[in-house]
């Protein structure tokens, strides 16, 4: 009788270890589909925002021999770099409202007016395919026997003029992130019940009061979703300025990154940047994710 006894002990943790597996199996099964998202978020995303935070605080390439720790970086940065974060925001906020000014329209004929509007999405998505084919397209375009020569020839407007300018860096930046203002600014034009529209109009409202107190009124949430969301992208801008700007253009931090990290090897100093740009994209999702609910969702 002894002898049996100890059996029954040990089965009695594993008997309780199925039971709670049973009672809990939602939580079990939950935990089980998030782990894999988890550990890829943890290896590409976390581990390495860390390692760049680490070389951002040592010196030049020392981080890889002998690490000289020092936050010289950032303070190189504050006294000769304030210029080139400067014109990354400039060049990111005037392409923002020029995604503004053209996307919201579009993005009410794509809810209100147009009947293939899969077709219309659809065909939007091919700016996201990447800024480098956007960019050659319109340098090949705006060269003196370019596909458009003869147009500006007849405008009497010279094609290299616009080539290497500060409107054809932001037209191509607008481009790039239209799609973004169109999907949030559509979201929230989609909740806005057009029997308010008409409503206005019986009223004796012309279209741009409809406008104003609105429609603009109720779709703000998705205008500063997709203000802030193209605003953050084009804080990383690089291949624009590079193929279509002047100097001036060719200023943005991201560039300077480049050259820093690449060319001269001072790795320290081009990781601090790209904290600098990584701090900045993540205050500009928190403000888009915590003013904007209404456009996603939350």
């Amino acid at each position: 009788m002894a002898g049996s006894a100890q059996p029954l002990a040990v089965e009695r943790p594993r008997a309780g270890l199925a039971s709670w597996l049973r009672e809990h199996r939602q939580l079990v099964s939950g935990l089980g589909l998030l782990l894999p998202a988890f550990l890829t978020s943890l290896l590409l995303s976390v581990v390495p925002l860390v390692y760049l935070v680490r070389v951002s605080l040592t010196r030049e390439a020392t981080f890889f021999f002998t690490a000289e720790h020092t936050v010289e970086n950032y303070r190189t940065i504050a006294e000769r770099y304030l210029p080139n974060l400067w014109e990354t925001i400039y060049l990111a906020g005037l392409s923002s409202l020029l995604d503004l000014i053209v996307g919201y329209p579009f993005a009410y004929i794509l809810v209100r007016k147009v009947r293939y509007r899969d077709l219309v999405r659809a065909t939007m998505m091919f700016p996201l395919f990447g800024p480098l084919y956007l960019s050659l397209g319109m340098h090949y375009l705006f060269l003196p026997n370019g596909p458009l020569a003869p147009a500006l020839n007849l405008l009497g407007i010279d094609g290299t003029s616009l080539l290497y300018s500060l409107p054809s860096v932001l037209f191509a930046m607008a481009i790039f992130t239209l799609p973004f203002m169109v999907m949030n600014i559509g979201a929230a034009l989609s909740n806005v019940d057009p029997m308010l529209e008409e409503t206005a109009t019986c009223l004796g409202a012309q279209p741009w009061q409809t406008f104003w107190r609105v429609l603009f009124p109720l779709s703000r949430s998705g205008v500063l979703a997709g203000l802030l969301m193209c605003f953050g992208w084009n804080l990383g801008v690089y291949v624009q300025p590079l193929v279509l700007g002047t100097i001036s253009e060719q200023r943005v931090l991201a560039i300077a990154l480049y050259q820093k990290g690449v060319i001269q090897f001072d790795y320290g100093l081009a990781a601090a940047m790209g904290v600098v740009l990584m701090a900045l994209a993540f205050g500009v999702t928190w403000l888009s994710l915590r003013l904007s609910r209404g456009a996603l969702g939350a």
